[in-house]
């Protein structure tokens, strides 16, 4: 190792820095997946005082794509060409090439990048949170499940950063039915640190997807002395938190929950989108009054974001708060975004638009179409990415129009499909067997409506 080389914490060279600063970019790791607050202009300082640490730049511009908003793209690629002019390991180029994939959008390369970093380097925390992050918005579970247990066996409580290893192993995991391994792995992490909110995210998934409601609701009541000490993640689990409640028929405090925490004020964060419109769209399917004011905050942030965006799963969201206040002009601009993105090569974009197109046609009184068009892409859902529980609003939607159009076998086919989704590892054959005749006995709005809440 040279003189303007030092090792992380967990012995990975870092070129262009020394001891010290290697601590501090430590700790940015370490806050980021923790979502501490104020990160970024902290990072913003350290490269000004270190402009030839080449992973630096490399941090800062997985962070700003990490934001999912094309205004970012030409800021990420500054702090690529300042990395890839300094020198570098084997490793830090390789990062490099992960970092120019993402800009250009090539997500062969990108996630090829990653794999060959953690097949040679498998502590490489910031690798791995990435790649499993980003696979997560790309709609590949299963991989995100491989490339977590693919390093598993290089990780121990006495490795630094093991935590933030456990918190995604178990979200994983939950992400394909495995929750006894993920609830393991989640409190595990949560031991090590009770604020670890992936952590707590990944508890909340498998308390969801489990249909334990009061322990959900205990956790994060439990955690919300704490949540607004954090970045905007903070609101997705007050989000899981609204479930939860809206599980238990508490629709005033789900809301309540939406006007105080969830999207207080119009936002155009993807996330928050996501949150607040699918709240809001659960909730008027139970037959709650919303107010065409809270439809309304989510239309203002739609508004700044919905043609820049490239978090697909979000587009839907956007077109929903768009057509409830009134704004068709806006959702076919959109729409022709989406297209175009697709006529690119985007094949998520153009997911997103047909989905998104469906969605403005049952608005429109065009239920039959709507409902048919979303039964043919239904197999394709989970390419937009997401949890299984955000993308629980697909099958909401469909209901919905079936409801409306009074398709009884198809409501009671769609919530059959919902229940093997949500419960990916019934006990047996048989535990099917009761909950599926269960719907077959429903006859009215309000036995789907209950069925819903779970």
């Amino acid at each position: 190792m040279n003189s303007n080389q030092t090792s992380d914490a967990r012995g990975l060279v870092l070129t262009g820095i020394d001891d010290r600063a290697a601590a501090i970019y430590e700790s940015f790791i370490n806050d980021t997946y923790y979502y501490r607050l104020g990160v970024q202009d902290r990072l913003d300082s350290f490269l000004l005082e270190h402009p030839g640490f080449g992973m630096g730049h490399v941090f800062k511009g997985y962070s700003l794509m990490s934001e999912w908003h094309c205004g970012s793209f030409a800021k990420a690629a500054m702090h690529l060409h300042m990395a890839e002019a300094l020198p570098a390991t084997t490793r830090e180029r390789l990062h490099q090439e992960a970092l120019r994939a993402w800009i250009d959008q090539d997500w062969q390369s990108c996630g090829f990048a990653w794999e060959k970093i953690l097949a040679n380097w498998p502590l490489d925390l910031l690798a791995f949170r990435q790649h499993t992050g980003t696979l997560f918005w790309l709609g590949d579970k299963r991989l995100q499940a491989q490339v977590s247990a693919g390093v598993a066996s290089h990780w121990n409580e006495e490795i630094a950063g093991h935590p933030h290893f456990l918190s995604a192993y178990a979200f994983a995991m939950e992400e394909i039915g495995h929750y006894a391994e993920a609830e393991r792995a989640a409190r595990l992490a949560l031991e090590r640190q009770p604020e670890d909110l992936w952590a707590l995210h990944a508890m909340a998934h498998v308390l969801e997807m489990q249909g334990r409601q009061a322990e959900g609701m205990s956790l994060l009541e439990a955690s919300g002395d704490f949540l607004n000490d954090y970045n905007l993640f903070r609101g997705h689990l007050w989000w899981h938190l609204a479930l939860f409640k809206y599980s238990a028929g508490a629709f005033d405090e789900a809301l309540d929950l939406l006007d105080r925490e969830i999207y207080p004020k119009s936002s155009s964060f993807f996330l928050d989108i996501q949150n607040g419109a699918s709240l809001l769209y659960r909730l008027e399917l139970q037959g709650v009054s919303v107010g065409m004011e809270r439809w309304e905050r989510l239309a203002q942030g739609s508004l700044q974001s919905a043609t820049q965006n490239t978090v697909w799963f979000t587009t839907v969201h956007q077109v929903l708060a768009l057509l409830r206040s009134g704004r068709v002009s806006a959702v076919n601009e959109v729409l022709d975004y989406a297209n175009r993105q697709g006529r690119n090569g985007s094949s998520r974009a153009l997911l997103a638009a047909r989905i998104s197109e469906a969605v403005m046609a049952a608005s429109q009184g065009q239920v039959q179409r709507a409902l048919d068009s979303l039964l043919t892409l239904r197999q394709e859902f989970g390419l937009l990415g997401a949890s299984h529980v955000q993308q629980d609003l697909y099958q909401q939607i469909m209901i919905s129009a079936a409801l409306q159009l009074g398709d009884w076998p198809r409501v009671r086919q769609l919530l059959k499909e919902r229940r093997v989704v949500r419960f990916w590892n019934p006990a047996s054959l048989d535990q099917l067997d009761v909950l599926t005749r269960q719907i077959d006995g429903f006859e009215t709005k309000e036995q789907v409506e209950a069925e819903l809440r779970h």
